[in-house]
Parts: C-alpha cells; structure tokens; sequence
C-alpha cells in the first residue's frame, strides 16, 4: 500500500492537459500536469498562479454576492510548537517551508491572514489533489439533486463501456473510498505499474481505448474490504459525475456552491485531453480565501447564503466517515482517526483543515521543493495540531 506522501503525487502521472498559450516567461513549456512536478523553486512561484494560462481549463464562474467575512485580527507573535525537538514559530514555519499565503478562521473570523512571494488577496493558486475534496461535494449535490440516486449504484451503470467487468461490482460508496477492490498498482516509481500502463495507452490512444484496458482489470479483493489508492478513479468519478449531471462540473459547481455560498473570485479547473471533462483529481486554481471559503461551506453543512440547503444535511458526516478499509479516509477527503477533523490535501503543501467541532477553519498554499516527504509533511501537520489546540482557547 502506498503512503500519504505518494498519494500526493500519483495524480500528475496519468492526467495530462493540452498547452494552450506560451508557458509564463519564456521559461519550460508546460503541456500537461506532471510537467509541474519538475519545476524549481523560481518556476514554482510564477506558475502555479497561472496555470490556466498554459493548461485547458473551465471556467469556475464567481456570482455578485460575496460571503461578508469579518477580519479580527489576533497576534500570534507568541505562538510556538514543536517540531524535530525545536521550538518553532508562525513565522519560521512559514518561512521554512515556503508558504506563500495562509489564512486561519475560527466562526466566521479571520483571525491571520498573510501573503509572501509576491502574492495576494487576488492570486489563483493550483491546489493540486485538494480537487478530490471538491468532487466529493459534487457527488453529494448530486445526490441532492437526484441526479444520482444512490451512491450503491454500481459504476458501469454510469459508464457502460465498464459492463461485464469488475467494475460491475463496485459501487460509488466505494469508489469514493478509495476501496473499490481492483487490482490495481498506482506507484509511479514502477514502470510496470497499471498507472503507467494506462497512461501509457490514453497518450497513444486516447480514452475510449484506455477504458478498454480499465475494463479488463481483474478483482484482488472483494470491494470495501481494501483501500488501494487508484488515480485513474478519479477520472471515472469524474466522467460518471459529468454523465450523470449533463454539464461541465466546474459550471454545476458554480450553480450550486460557488455563486450561492459567495465565493469571492473566479477559479479554474484542468481538463482531461480528449474527454472535455474536469480532472477528477487534480488542479483547482482558486484564491486563499476562496479555499478557507470552501471549507467554511463543509462546516456549515452545504447552507448557501440565502438559506437553502444544497447538500443533504448529514451528507458531510457521511462523507468523513471512515471507511472500513482504512480509518484514515472518507469520500475523498483524509481523516484524523483520533478526533472529528477532516482535511483536502494536495501535492506541494496545500491543505484545508477543517475542525467542525471547534469552527475552525486553516488554509494553505505552498511550493515545497519536493511534492511530498516526511519533513515538509510532518513540518504541516505539526503546526495544524499545535495551532488547533491553541484556537480552541481563542475567542
């Protein structure tokens, strides 16, 4: 089974996007999303604020009306935890590990908002596998919607180029978990690997043959019993959701979360090549606060400004439930096992934590060096813990 740490990254590998313009500066040309594995540093910074300037993307549309958030400032000068047996501060942290904006909430209030490396209030940054999360919620508007009417439903019901295989079996419950039961290897490191196999094929082919490949894959267990990260799932959750909806699922998104809860600017999400459909997995870009937005609507349980209810009211204690297969993750969302939190995490430092209990709400945008590892991860985590516990005391 792979770690965290790898689930960060697989998602580049079998998802490309077309270029659609010149890369920012004249500097290395990107033509699909795992060319933004190789960037430096330097590079890091320009083009992640631009990526629908060199990838296909659609159009996540911002309404008039904006969710009227209240700044009140507090001062965490004092603020410290401990990380590697050292006492580190807001600052350093920051500093250390290349955190270009972070924004801590608690009940509606900004408590800290700081911008670095020549960004603002304005800047789209991409936010990498924290797009899981979004498609999460899209199933759950779906449901609401009766576009999909339940997710026991079986995934070859929706993607009927799927019937007679495997996937006859597995249902959108465990698709959303990750458990789906598929033999299925999703490490990059493997040339062998089914993620490579098959992206191998969607380059040379395109999709309709892929899903010919996808439909031969064989059971290695029986589905919910184990979890097994699979890359490709997330472009099969993508395809069912844009089948099942009929439109672009950055518009229903727009329609149902984005305009109504008053998200304050435009974001923009990567496409597959060939399939005109949303990448599943990968590559929001939105504004800091529009993410802290984001998770704000998770903690109010799908209520838009005006009232309504866009999700089924129990629909995010559902979805961060643990699964069977592996206490750690929900539908599409990571879980702390030892306490009711919930988080979107994606490649590069960028995460929404979530903390329902406490009204809390902390987001970050990053450029770590490396897309994962032990240091820049367990360096995030820390901090989350330390800060969390230090908020439940705030008022």
């Amino acid at each position: 089974m792979l770690s965290r740490l790898q689930f960060l990254v697989v998602i580049f590998i079998v998802v490309a996007a077309p270029a659609v313009a010149q890369s920012p500066n004249n500097g290395p040309r990107i033509s699909r999303t795992a060319d933004l594995l190789f960037l430096s540093p330097d590079q890091q910074r320009v083009y992640y604020k631009k990526v629908d300037s060199f990838l296909s993307t659609n159009l996540i549309k911002a309404g008039t009306k904006k969710y009227p958030l209240v700044t009140t400032p507090k001062d965490f000068s004092r603020f410290s935890f401990t990380f590697k047996d050292t006492a580190r501060s807001l600052d350093e942290f920051m500093t250390q590990t290349n955190v270009v904006g972070l924004i801590i909430m608690k009940n509606d209030s900004i408590l800290f908002e700081q911008y670095r490396h020549e960004t603002d209030k304005e800047t789209k940054w991409i936010n990498f596998s924290v797009a899981k999360s979004v498609t999460s919620l899209l199933f759950g508007l779906a449901l609401r919607d009766g576009y999909i009417k339940s997710l026991q439903a079986n995934v070859s019901s929706f993607i009927p180029e799927l019937k007679g295989s495997a996937y006859d079996s597995v249902s959108l419950h465990h698709l959303l978990q990750m458990s789906s039961g598929i033999k299925w290897s999703d490490d990059p490191r493997d040339p062998n690997s089914d993620l490579l196999r098959i992206s191998s094929i969607e380059r040379q082919h395109g999709w309709r043959v892929a899903l010919d490949s996808i439909a031969a894959l064989k059971r290695i267990a029986a589905p919910g019993k184990r979890f097994n990260y699979n890359t490709t799932e997330t472009v099969l959750a993508a395809i069912i959701l844009k089948r099942a909806i009929g439109k672009p699922l950055s518009e229903y998104f727009s329609e149902k979360v984005w305009q109504p809860f008053g998200m304050h600017s435009n974001a923009n999400w990567v496409k597959v090549p060939g399939l005109d459909v949303e990448n599943g997995g990968c590559c929001i870009s939105s504004t800091l606060r529009d993410y802290a937005l984001l998770g704000l609507f998770t903690l109010r349980n799908g209520v838009v400004l005006d009232g309504t209810q866009v999700l089924d009211p129990d629909w995010m204690q559902r979805s961060v439930a643990p699964a069977s297969s592996y206490k750690g993750y929900g539908y599409y969302w990571w879980l702390h096992p030892n306490n009711k939190r919930y988080f979107a995490s994606g490649a590069f430092g960028q995460q929404i934590e979530v903390d329902p209990e406490h009204g809390i709400v902390i987001a970050v945008q990053s450029y770590w060096p490396v897309p994962f590892g032990d240091y820049y991860l367990g360096y995030l985590d820390g901090f989350i813990e330390a800060m969390v516990n230090h908020l439940k005391n705030v008022h």
